[in-house]
């Protein structure tokens, strides 16, 4: 009898905290206005999971932190928040040296979420004006390198006159491929580029943000408002094994849900056929399927079939809870004879590889007829380039080079794909170009660059060993060039030891030649586009190789110049050709006159921060040739190593090259010519002697002018021809 009475007491309380755990539920808020609060968010106590707290204020509005959410989707660990648009119509200053102000912030740092490079897109509306972002508070060269910046440009800076796109040319750009798990984002406008004044009308405003891509309507470029952002978000920043240790932390709870590892931490999704709320028991349940006639599951509206664990006819009402009796029949013939089940067995297996291969030679067959037609539209003299001047490779040599495109074999890259480390079976080292293509404009943009490249053969430009056609999109394989950048060399001194003057003037006298050959040699002329010093490699003897010809363009013969839609690099683009989006060989000159000048130098042509004011190397370079100044922005090392002479002739073709004025620049043969002279003067100081001088070297130019005559006093240069002699007359 008192074991009837404790076991009644036992369930009575049991039954109590099954009430109790029943009604805390109950009592956890699960709306706020029109979104649902689903867990792991919550607003009371107990409601919600460490860093999922949120809050629904009076006007029924939900936030978290400071971040409004407009919906909340646990199936996939997504959500949408609400970005305020902030439009600059501030008007530069004359007397001002700003030329670059911040667009829009958003900082996610702190919270669970992080921005989604799949469902986002940066758009940006002005007039004549270069928009890019970065993720962090500083503005690091390579966000701008890798391809996160577009021109806005417009006919009248007036106004912008946007119609069924947003296309870069109507006052409105768009960059579709964002960086992976971002979780700060600052926004800039270049406002003047080398003396280009961009706003004229008091009307004239600029605003850029990220947006949900299915959200992101041309409506946005009045500016004012709000925008929603796609963001996704994690639950601690642990690997999921680690988190599988801790039973009772563990977040994915439904019988039907996996976790999911990024490299902020790990979420949780519902398996395949199965759709819902992974974070709580029984969330996961099979998917309801939308399509016409389908009475089964249809993952992403393509394929009708039974649900998990039941068979028959999908298509019919009721149809799948019908026992398959074939497949029954087929066990009992299996089980009645062991011998027979591992014929079949070995059969099945035997025609999947077969078919799995089959289905691999036509996909292969088919990306190969594809590229192939690609390119035949760029030459009509197909058969002669790919049989004689490069070797087309099989995607499974490649794959093995690689260790199947192992991330460790990866030795560079950015926004637009990544390079390969490989090892062929002859033992070459190559590296194994493999892009990241979104849309059908890059990849003609790929398939130009193979073109440019088969009609390419200098010791100064790296050598194209062939590609692939069996991919969606070609691979590209190289030589191997393990010296790192110019740009690496020039800044990190760390990892790279410090190039004395005579390497560096060897290496603009190697560039040169490059360019010299692509414009006026090669079997066809090339602007190359995007010339710039992490373009630039150098091999283990510091042996320049020009790279990446993705942006280049390729003219005939009787064609000087070609309009496009401005591509290249900040700092190192031609004003001339940002402008007008007339692209030509000085556009080109330009590029490497920027470069000069970062050999001079030592410091990147990416704008740069002093003072909280914004600097960029051209507007330096040339204030300090105005202003006599020039030795105090000059590297040291060049400094004590140049001779006088050949200094001063340096920092006048430098000046040469960036002319405003196109016209007034040198070809890059003219360039060529004047380094190669330079290097046969033996341009290193006497190591004994004092190098240059302040007081020495006293270049006086009027903005971008003629130069001063104390080039040819102090530095004792001699008149070689009636132009120079001419030029000497008039500086005096």
């Amino acid at each position: 009898m008192m074991m009837t009475k404790k076991y009644v007491i036992c369930m009575f309380c049991l039954f109590l905290l099954l009430l109790a755990i029943s009604s805390a539920e109950s009592t956890c808020t699960r709306r706020c206005g029109d979104v649902d609060i689903l867990f792991p968010f919550g607003i009371e106590q107990g409601c919600f999971l460490p860093g999922f707290h949120v809050v629904c204020n009076s006007s029924s509005k939900l936030y978290s932190g400071d971040i409004q959410l407009l919906n909340i989707n646990p199936n996939k660990s997504q959500a949408t928040i609400l970005q305020k648009i902030k439009p600059d119509c501030s008007r530069k200053n004359n007397n001002s040296n700003e030329v670059l102000t911040t667009s829009t912030e958003m900082d996610l740092t702190g919270s669970p979420f992080s921005f989604s490079s799949e469902r986002n897109i940066f758009a940006a509306f002005g007039c004549n004006v270069v928009a890019f972002f970065n993720t962090s508070t500083a503005i690091p060269s390579s966000d701008i390198q890798d391809g996160f910046s577009c021109a806005s440009l417009c006919d009248d800076v007036d106004s912008v006159d946007l119609k069924d796109t947003c296309s870069g040319a109507d006052g409105c750009c768009l960059i579709n491929s964002l960086p992976d798990e971002m979780q700060q984002f600052t926004s800039y406008f270049i406002l003047d580029f080398a003396g280009f004044n961009v706003l004229s009308s008091q009307n004239s405003c600029r605003h850029s943000f990220i947006v949900d891509r299915e959200s992101f309507n041309l409506s946005s470029s009045d500016g004012q408002g709000q925008v929603p952002v796609a963001v996704d978000w994690t639950i601690a920043n642990v690997s999921c094994d680690e988190a599988k240790l801790n039973p009772t932390t563990y977040a994915c709870r439904s019988l039907n849900s996996y976790c999911h590892r990024s490299s902020h931490g790990y979420d949780c999704h519902c398996d395949y056929y199965y759709e819902g709320n992974p974070y709580i028991e029984d969330g996961c349940s099979v998917g309801t399927c939308h399509m016409p006639g389908c009475y089964g599951v249809c993952p992403e509206n393509k394929t009708c079939r039974c649900p998990p664990g039941k068979s028959g006819n999908p298509y019919r009402p009721n149809g799948c809870n019908a026992k398959d009796t074939r497949m029954r029949n087929i066990l009992m013939i299996i089980s009645a004879s062991a011998g027979g089940s591992v014929l079949i067995g070995v059969a099945i297996i035997a025609m999947w590889r077969i078919i799995k291969k089959r289905n691999l030679q036509n996909r292969k067959k088919k990306f190969y007829s594809k590229n192939l037609d690609l390119l035949k539209k760029e030459q009509s003299s197909l058969d002669e380039i790919v049989t004689e001047r490069m070797k087309i490779y099989e995607l499974d040599e490649l794959e093995k080079a690689t260790n199947y495109f192992d991330k460790t074999r990866v030795v560079g890259g950015g926004g637009h794909g990544k390079v390969y480390k490989g090892i062929l079976s002859d033992q070459r080292i190559v590296a194994i170009k493999k892009p990241k293509i979104t849309n059908e404009c890059e990849l003609g943009q790929f398939i130009n660059e193979v073109f440019i490249l088969s009609q390419t053969n200098h010791r100064n430009v790296v050598k194209f060993m062939g590609c692939c056609l069996e991919t969606e999109v070609p691979l590209l394989v190289f030589e191997f060039i393990s010296g790192g950048t110019l740009s690496d060399h020039l800044l990190n001194h760390e990892q790279f030891s410090p190039l004395s003057f005579e390497e560096r003037l060897r290496i603009a006298y190697e560039v040169a030649r490059a360019l010299s050959y692509i414009h006026s040699e090669a079997s066809i002329t090339i602007f190359h586009r995007d010339v710039k010093s992490s373009n630039i490699l150098l091999d283990e003897r510091n042996t320049a190789k020009l790279a990446d010809f993705g942006a280049s363009r390729a003219v005939t013969c009787d064609t000087n110049s070609v309009t496009t839609i401005v591509q290249g690099t900040y700092g190192y683009l031609d004003p001339e050709y940002h402008q007008t989006g007339r692209l030509t060989d000085k556009s080109d000159v330009y590029s490497f006159g920027v470069i000069l000048a970062e050999l001079l130098t030592g410091t990147t042509a990416i704008p740069y921060q002093i003072n909280n004011e914004v600097r960029h190397l051209v507007m330096d370079f040339i204030a300090s040739l105005k202003d006599n100044s020039l030795p105090e922005i000059l590297d040291p090392l060049v400094l004590e190593e140049a001779k006088e002479e050949i200094l001063g002739k340096f920092s006048r073709l430098i000046e040469r090259c960036l002319k405003l004025n196109g016209t007034e620049r040198p070809t890059m043969k003219e360039v060529e010519e004047e380094l190669e002279a330079m290097r046969a003067k033996k341009p290193k100081a006497n190591p004994n002697g004092p190098g240059v001088t302040a007081s020495c070297l006293d270049l006086g130019v009027n903005s971008l002018g003629g130069t001063s005559s104390f080039l040819y006093t102090c530095l004792d240069l001699e008149a070689n021809s009636l132009e120079e002699t001419a030029l000497i007359d008039s500086s005096m």
